[in-house]
């Protein structure tokens, strides 16, 4: 049986953004040591992948979205594998509300990596089968944070493990269960699942008629000329997404000023066991 709907945030965009946002406690880092590589694909410096099982059906190919904090499935695979909704959550983003299923305890695998207690979000994923239609699912932090790995977008592998890569050590916080990292332009949650990096209640200085997607509604947007740095290394210059707190609205996402795209990189290592990203 379902619950009552429970309030939730959602800032999840796409269009020609993909950006998954769902906001609800991770879960704990798991404690026996999971290793192994996965190859990937790289879609527009998205990684996606296949051989995911869930609840032991599948094989299924999903979006990594680091953004999120929950996993997504697609409504008609959850209702032929059998998974039943036991919650509601009500999702509010800036372009309007929505009332969306979801089903907690179910198990994830993904090659070596496994975790048991997942919670999914049931969805017709319209805005990443607008772009990709073959998309079954997105795993997100629920599922990711329990392990140490390595996105590697240059050699399209996904690498699970504890590793000691070279290069500086940059600290993370959890916001809302999400990785974040402190830099020049603020807080930014670091999304894979993001084509750009996105400004939250930024005033666009231009517009060229673009408009983000959320399962929520929709909103236009605009872009803004930004250079960004981490603990004083200069990363990137150029343009970003400009989202506007919405009229008689509060802030899009109290104390995260926005979203920074993984492709800004050619890999990141994610030690969730110890707190701490390496960029390269």
């Amino acid at each position: 049986m379902v619950d009552s709907i429970r309030n939730l945030r959602y800032a999840g965009y796409s269009g020609h953004l993909l950006l998954c946002t769902v906001l609800v406690p991770a879960s704990l880092f798991a404690a026996e040591a999971q290793s192994g590589s996965i190859k990937m694909q790289v879609r527009d410096g998205r990684p996606v992948v296949d051989g995911v099982y869930v609840n032991g059906h599948g094989p299924y190919r999903f979006l990594v979205d680091t953004g999120t904090s929950v996993n997504l499935i697609l409504s008609s695979v959850a209702v032929k594998i059998g998974m039943t909704p036991t919650f509601r959550i009500n999702l509010t983003s800036s372009a309007g509300n929505a009332v969306m299923p979801g089903s907690d305890d179910n198990e994830l695998r993904l090659g070596p990596a496994q975790a048991d207690g997942q919670r999914f979000l049931l969805t017709d994923l319209a805005a990443v089968r607008r772009l990709w239609p073959d998309i079954h699912g997105v795993l997100g932090q629920r599922f990711l944070s329990q392990f140490d790995y390595l996105i590697d977008l240059r050699r399209s592998r996904l690498e699970f493990g504890k590793q000691d890569p070279e290069g500086n050590r940059t600290r993370f916080t959890l916001m809302d269960g999400r990785t974040t990292v402190s830099t020049s332009l603020g807080d930014l949650v670091l999304d894979s699942g993001a084509a750009g990096l996105i400004l939250f209640g930024i005033e666009p200085e231009s517009a060229d008629g673009s408009y983000l997607q959320t399962v929520a509604g929709s909103q236009t947007i605009g872009k803004v000329w930004r250079s960004l740095a981490i603990e004083g290394r200069n990363l990137w210059r150029g343009l970003a997404v400009a989202l506007p707190n919405r009229e008689g609205r509060a802030e899009i996402e109290p104390g995260i000023a926005g979203l920074m795209p993984l492709n800004l990189f050619d890999a990141v290592y994610i030690c969730n066991s110890e707190g701490y990203l390496v960029f390269r």
